[in-house]
């Protein structure tokens, strides 16, 4: 069994999870001698797609290696609430018909069954539409969408404020989806203007007690790539006699590989996904993706002894009895 140090938060392998929960978890009901905890969980096939007909015979339940009786498996009454953050920042600007085209894929696969907000975070974050069933307004906020030229990303600044959100509004199965640029990592590190800015560290710690994963759909730009590609060092630049810019590429090697770090840890370290793009005209591929896992999730009832757990540590085991699947859980919170 795979082994993952997480603390609330989604892990992805494929057939059998293992999740280590530290602190107290407050999905608890008890039922007489036992006590019920319940997930949301995701099985996805070898193609990537929901899995929409396992049964409760089909998933076990471990924590710390003892066996747990699963009680229902479900799908979740109520719909999913997804906050979609999206960079319109001036190395977005070359996307901007791939960028709304994509997006309003996402938006129809979801059919309704969603509440949607979306914040644009070229320069500050502005949250054109509040949370909504009204799939209408968001199509047509997405359709208004225009990057700005000189903007700058502020991808931490969005984070946090969707982070503070999710808090403040406690919905059930929240999602954050990132639509981002590769813009260099200076921008993440700058002061804020409306002085936000917090450690990428304390912004994971709260996404991952509210319980929300975090997916981040990178558009890579072909000039980052190839400084990143061609390392620290560039011999040939350096035996030509173009020491400058050799210098200039290793520190934008540096910075990009830094930046692409934090997508990176905030993705993993939350349970959400990192894809990395590098033609924006393959934009709606990872977001309908994600809106068929978002449609795909169960709840899941298990119980446990009264008595609870007694380690700082919870090391919960999730195995699905099916061939080539990937699955994904959260804690509900």
């Amino acid at each position: 069994m795979t082994r993952l140090a997480l603390f609330r938060r989604c892990v992805v392998v494929a057939a059998v999870v293992a999740v280590t929960v530290a602190g107290f978890w407050n999905g608890t009901a008890h039922l007489g001698a036992q006590s019920s905890q319940q997930m949301y969980l995701t099985v996805l096939d070898s193609d990537g797609l929901p899995i929409t007909d396992l049964r409760p015979y089909e998933v076990s339940i471990t924590e710390n290696g003892v066996r747990r009786e699963v009680l229902y498996l479900a799908r979740p009454s109520g719909p999913a609430d997804v906050s979609l953050l999206v960079d319109t920042s001036g190395a977005v600007v070359p996307a901007t018909t791939h960028v709304r085209n994509a997006l309003s894929a996402f938006v129809n696969a979801l059919n309704g069954q969603a509440r949607m907000s979306l914040v644009t975070f070229g320069d500050l974050p502005v949250r054109l539409v509040a949370p909504t069933t009204d799939m209408t307004r968001m199509q047509d906020a997405i359709d208004g969408l225009f990057p700005t030229e000189d903007a700058i990303s502020r991808f931490q600044d969005a984070l946090v404020n969707a982070a503070i959100d999710i808090s403040e509004r406690q919905p059930s199965r929240p999602t954050i989806v990132i639509l981002a640029s590769d813009q260099l990592a200076g921008a993440f590190a700058e002061v804020s203007p409306n002085n936000t800015t917090r450690p990428v560290e304390q912004v994971i710690g709260v996404l991952q007690a509210i319980g929300a994963p975090v997916h981040i759909i990178a558009l890579r730009s072909r000039e980052s790539f190839e400084v990143v590609g061609r390392g620290v060092f560039d011999r040939q630049s350096a035996f030509s006699g173009r020491v400058d810019n050799n210098i200039r590429n290793s520190i934008m090697a540096r910075e990009t590989r830094d930046w692409l770090e934090v997508f990176e840890t905030v993705s993993q370290r939350t349970g959400g996904r990192l894809s990395n793009l590098y033609a924006s005209a393959g934009l709606d591929k990872p977001l309908v993706g994600l809106a068929n896992e978002i449609l795909g999730q169960y709840i899941i009832t298990y119980s446990r002894p009264a008595e609870g757990i007694t380690a700082d540590a919870l090391e919960i085991g999730v195995g699905i009895a099916r061939e080539d699947v990937t699955v994904r859980v959260t804690p509900v919170m």
